[in-house]
């Protein structure tokens, strides 16, 4: 079964006309007679031959067909939107798809437009259309057309159809389209009466056995028609004289008559007030008045039902109407229709002191009166606003249909209100115990205005809200009697109300309220908070007031205009969860005693202050979701220190004073969506943050620190700039992946276990108030450098971590930069990348455990990379492998360390010019060896220095690399034996001279070959091979070397000075450096090396003055 409104939602969408009362009841009785729901009532009426015939061509295309339901709907017969087009081709489909059939569809579309999804204009539209087709059936109970031409019955029905055209969006339209209807009916029912028209002559008219309408003017002489002597007897029936006052009827006069005539209709189109004497005219039963500036009717004989239609004047006075004495009656009943009378704030005041009930009959458009009556009843279909006086004690409205505006604040001896059917206003002040009101079907609304009482417990059936309108004394409601009530509001509020023991889901706060004087409410089924209020022409106006919500659990808050966050206050103690709707006009709202609130989503229109009471208001707040069309901001509260998940998305967030979390938060996720700028402070957890940038403006978020998770920082797109604190993550993954900021980047300090960078996109500079550089502390980075801008990237290694590995990657700038700090654990340190011909520096002055440094997969370098090894020290040795980069490096293991025993260095070099240099300085006394053997430089060169000063006692060994070496022996230690490796050396022994001329010291060489050179003094004057020598001991060996003269050519006299003597002795080569003759054997200023490890020709050493003997 279907019901009117659904009849009407039918006949609207199919043939776009309203239906009348025979015709709507038929269909209504058919569905339930058959078990129709919309859709086999749809099919049923699309299959009448009639309606076939209306549709003609239109059934047979579907295009056509629903063009047809959406002109008839909601007046809509161009599709030039997107959104237009995307609907129309959606229920085109559906029928060109076979989904659904004709009448199916004609359901559907009814469904969607009432669906309160798709709210808006078009379906206040069509709820319109259904409201004035419902009022048509409840008026006209059938079109006349039995008996009419088809011109005539097309035109009758389009006058239907025009009704229902003019219908809006607006409820306004409603009441016009009522009062069209009206004049409708009255039309079809004036139609079917018999026509006489008076003359202007005395006329004598008798009627017929049937009703009659006879028609009269008062005017001027010449056209007046009803006449003092006129005599009028409408005779059997039901009989209308209709007068139009265009002059005042002074009465009857002499033998004139009327009577039997049962209704007198008189008309004023003039601009001031007219009067009609009635006396005389007997058996009324009716006077209808129409005019804006009224008519006075005096001297009725009887008591008549008055109808009023669009009366503007101050007043009406009921009691002036009547001869004497027909008011002296107790139980004087008047009947009252009223038709458009008064307006918004000028309401016509009914005076009716006589009359102890006035039966109030609303039809057409909305009247505004008052009447001071002690029973009034209402009825009918209009909206009807009512004021009463001290006298009602009752007001019944059971009967009634239409919306009742009720202002009873003046009746304080009232004891029943009962509401009507429709959505009903009742206003009293206070409210005594014994009071019952009823409102009746509808949502209806008790306002209780200016109340001066300090407690309240109304006895309300059927009222479903309660307004606080203004209150003198602090006010406690209770709702205990009062169950239907689930929705209250409060305006004016200048004292406290605490409301309790109710049923209230939704509380409106409206203007004017105190903040400081709460609205509490008290009952766990609050569900709805609006901050909103509108004036008497819509508008809307500023909300205001505090409300304490707390036993509610769940809130959604709703705000209009409110022009302060101060001026919106809400405490809700037990609320979870809580949804905030802030319209444009909505600047901010306070939040304050949400101790328990969780999950915080926030929808604002225009600019938007959340604002806490205190600095930790929102600390418990775990889930913050904000979806903003204006700028979003958080105010006085500080901190979100349970914070786990954001989400925000719109225009533009500033949380920059709001810090999130604390050292025990589990975790973060923040995913923003937003076209300008996002702030937020420091966010500290102990698990995993990850911030997600899908859109940002530019961007601020201060420090980020996680204690033992992970942290991420995604920004997938930022126009403007960003600034990024120190990102802390020491015991996790770092990921910053900002690879597509237009704008400049300015990032603190990253820590992590593992960090990855990612700035290939950046545009714009990087830290330019620091030189370009990101401080990066880790032992395992990649970082991917803008392909633009200038990267200056230093990386720290972490404390405890003896593994360091760094991969960078530059762009363009031919002068970015690594730098790579070792520290106490480092152990070995792995760089790799492209920097496109930027430098890389090594601070290695804290990395004292180092074994390992490899950067050969470090690509693009401009210039050596010096490292310096000298504070190397693992259980006293200096043991490191190096492998080098395409580019030079210059290396340094000069230690000072007196506990220092050893200095080996390994690796390949490769490409460039590399150095190698080892100079212990004279506090490394300890030092045993010293071995570059396993240094060398593929695709490149390497030369060495070794320098070993006089101090260092106990070096035994030294080790050149397989490069071209410098090794300066300082003091000829008593066993020392250097090994040159490789490459063109030179062995400086300038300073190791004999220390014992009777047993001489020398330092051994173990390959001296063919390139090697050894430097004796700043100038040697001669060098020979004396051949071999014998004697007892190394000095009597050398002495019989330095007396040989023959043997060399160089060497013309024995013991000659400056001198460079090869000698073999007990199968071994010598070199000896005579530093000065006259001795004829060893001095402390001679030299002796011993050369071992290769057979060396001494005959193929030649001299060089400067640099001493080589092999050439």
């Amino acid at each position: 079964m279907i019901s009117k409104s659904e009849v009407s939602e039918l006949f609207i969408v199919l043939f776009g006309r309203p239906t009348e009362g025979e015709g709507n009841t038929y269909w209504v009785n058919e569905s339930s007679a058959n078990g129709w729901g919309m859709i086999e009532t749809s099919n049923a009426i699309l299959n009448l031959d009639i309606t076939k015939s209306f549709l003609g061509e239109t059934l047979n295309n579907n295009e056509s067909f629903v063009k047809h339901l959406f002109k008839n709907a909601v007046n809509l017969t161009e599709f030039v939107s997107d959104e237009q087009k995307a609907g129309l081709k959606y229920w085109v489909d559906l029928l060109d798809n076979g989904t659904v059939s004709k009448a199916d569809l004609v359901g559907h579309f009814v469904n969607a437009a009432k669906d309160p999804s798709n709210a808006g204009a078009n379906q206040d539209l069509f709820n319109n259309k259904v409201i004035v087709s419902n009022y048509v059936a409840d008026t006209i109970a059938k079109l006349p057309l039995d008996g009419l031409t088809p011109d005539q019955q097309n035109a009758l029905i389009q006058k239907t159809v025009d009704i229902i055209n003019n219908v809006t969006s607006n409820s306004s339209s409603v009441e016009s389209a009522k009062g069209e209807v009206d004049g409708l009916k009255e039309s079809i029912d004036e139609a079917g009466l018999n026509k006489i028209a008076l003359t202007t002559e005395n006329d004598t008219i008798t009627g017929t056995e049937g009703g009659d309408l006879i028609s009269g003017v008062v005017g001027t002489a010449a056209e007046s028609t009803l006449n003092p002597g006129d005599k009028i007897d409408g005779g059997a029936g039901n009989d209308v004289l209709k007068v139009d006052l265009k002059n005042n009827f002074k009465g009857l006069k002499d033998d004139g008559y009327i009577k039997n005539i049962e209704k007198l209709s008189l008309t004023n189109s003039s601009v001031s007030n007219r009067t009609f004497d009635a006396k005389g005219i007997d058996g009324l039963q009716t006077v209808a008045l129409s005019g804006e500036k009224g008519i006075s009717v005096t001297n009725l004989a009887n008591i008549v039902d008055v109808e009023l239609t669009n009366l503007k004047a101050d007043k009406f006075n009921v009691d002036s109407i009547y001869a004497d004495k027909v008011l002296d009656g107790s139980a004087d009943v008047q009947n009252l229709k009223v038709n458009g009378v008064g307006a918004k704030g000028a309401s016509v005041a009914i005076t009716a002191d006589k009359i102890e009930t006035l039966n109030l009959n609303t039809t057409g458009s909305q009247s505004f009166v008052s009447a001071d009556v002690a029973s009034i009843s209402v009825k009918g279909n209009a909206n009807l606003s009512l004021a009463t006086g001290a006298k009602t004690t009752t007001l019944d409205a059971s009967s009634f249909g239409g919306a009742l505006d009720a202002d009873l604040s003046t009746s304080a001896s009232v004891t029943s209100i009962k509401g009507g059917n429709g959505n009903d206003k009742i206003t009293i002040k206070d409210v005594a115990v014994n009071v019952a009101i009823d409102g009746g079907a509808g949502n209806d609304e008790l306002v209780i205005k200016g109340s001066t009482a300090d407690t309240l417990q109304p006895t309300l059936t059927n009222i479903e809200k309660v307004t606080v309108d203004g209150n003198t004394k602090d006010l406690t409601l209770s709702l205990k009697k009062a169950q239907s009530v689930t929705e209250s509001s409060f305006k004016n509020i200048a004292k406290t109300v605490t409301e309790s023991n109710g049923n209230v889901e939704t509380v409106n706060i409206l203007a004017n309220n105190a903040t400081d004087k709460a609205v509490t409410i008290n009952d766990e089924s609050l569900k709805t908070i609006n901050f909103s209020d509108v004036d008497d022409k819509g508008a809307s106006v500023r909300a205001k007031g505090k409300i304490v919500a707390d036993k509610a659990t769940e809130l959604t808050i709703n705000s209009n205009k409110v022009t302060a966050a101060a001026d919106a206050v809400v405490q809700a103690a037990n609320a979870t969860k809580i949804d905030i709707n802030a319209a444009k006009d909505t600047v901010g709202l306070t939040l304050g005693g949400v101790a328990k609130l969780t999950d915080l989503t926030v929808n604002n229109k225009g600019a938007f202050a959340l604002t806490g009471a205190n600095a930790t208001d929102l600390d418990s707040v775990k889930n913050l979701s904000v979806n903003t069309e204006g700028a979003f901001s958080i105010a006085t509260a500080t901190s979100l220190k349970n914070l786990n998940n954001l989400s925000l998305n719109g225009v533009s967030a500033d949380l920059n004073s709001v810090n999130v979390g604390t050292a025990t938060l589990a975790s973060l996720e923040a995913n923003i969506n937003v076209s300008g700028e996002f702030k937020l402070g420091t966010t500290t957890a102990k698990g995993d943050v990850d911030f997600n940038i899908e859109n940002v403006g530019a961007l601020t978020l201060g420090a980020i620190t996680s204690s033992t998770g992970n942290a991420s920082v995604i920004i997938s797109s930022a126009t403007g700039n960003v600034t990024l604190g120190a990102v802390s993550a020491t015991q996790g993954n770092l990921t910053l992946n900002a690879g597509n900021t237009l704008g400049n980047i300015t990032i603190g300090a990253l820590a992590g276990d593992i960090v990855s960078v990612d700035l290939g996109g950046v545009l714009g500079t990087i830290n330019s108030a620091s030189g370009n550089k990101v401080e990066i502390t880790s032992n395992e980075v990649t970082y991917v450098g803008s392909e633009i801008s200038k990267n200056v990237v230093e990386i720290t290694a972490a404390a405890g971590g003896t593994d360091l590995n760094a991969q960078v990657i530059g762009g363009a700038a031919a002068d970015d930069a690594l730098t790579i700090i070792g520290k106490g654990d480092t152990q070995t340190i792995t760089a790799s990348g492209d920097l496109s011909g930027g430098t890389l520096t090594l601070t290695l002055t804290d990395a004292t455990k180092l074994s390992s440094l490899d950067i050969s997969g470090v690509k693009g370098l401009s210039a050596a990379t010096a490292i310096d090894l000298k504070n190397v020290s693992v259980e006293n040795k200096l043991i490191v492998d190096i492998q080098g980069s395409d580019a030079a490096e210059t290396i340094t293991a000069n230690s000072t360390s007196a506990t220092l025993t050893a200095i080996t260095l390994s690796g390949d070099l490769g490409g460039g010019a590399n150095t190698v240099t080892v100079a212990p300085d004279a506090a490394a006394v300890a030092i045993t060896t010293i071995d570059l053997s396993g240094l060398s430089a593929t695709g490149g060169t390497l030369s060495g220095t070794i320098t070993h000063n006089a101090a260092q006692t106990a070096l035994t060994t030294i080790k050149g690399s397989a490069g071209n070496d410098t090794i300066t022996i300082g003091k000829v230690n008593d066993g020392l034996t250097v090994t040159g490796g490789a490459g063109n050396d030179v062995f400086n022994v300038t300073a190791a001279k004999i220390v014992t001329a009777d047993t001489p010291e020398h330092a051994t060489i173990t390959d001296f070959s063919a390139g090697d050179s050894i430097k004796f003094a700043a100038s040697v004057t001669a060098y020979g091979n004396v051949g071999t020598v014998a004697g007892d001991t190394l000095k009597a060996a050398i002495k019989a070397a330095i007396a040989l003269t023959d043997k060399a050519p160089g060497i013309t006299s024995a013991d000659k000075e400056t001198t460079v003597y090869g000698f073999t002795y007990n199968g071994d080569n010598y070199l000896f450096y005579n530093n000065a003759n006259g001795s004829d054997s060893t001095t402390v200023d001679d030299v002796l090396v011993k050369l071992t490890g290769t057979t060396v020709d001494l005959d193929s050493i030649s001299l060089d003055g400067a640099t001493g003997v080589t092999i050439a």
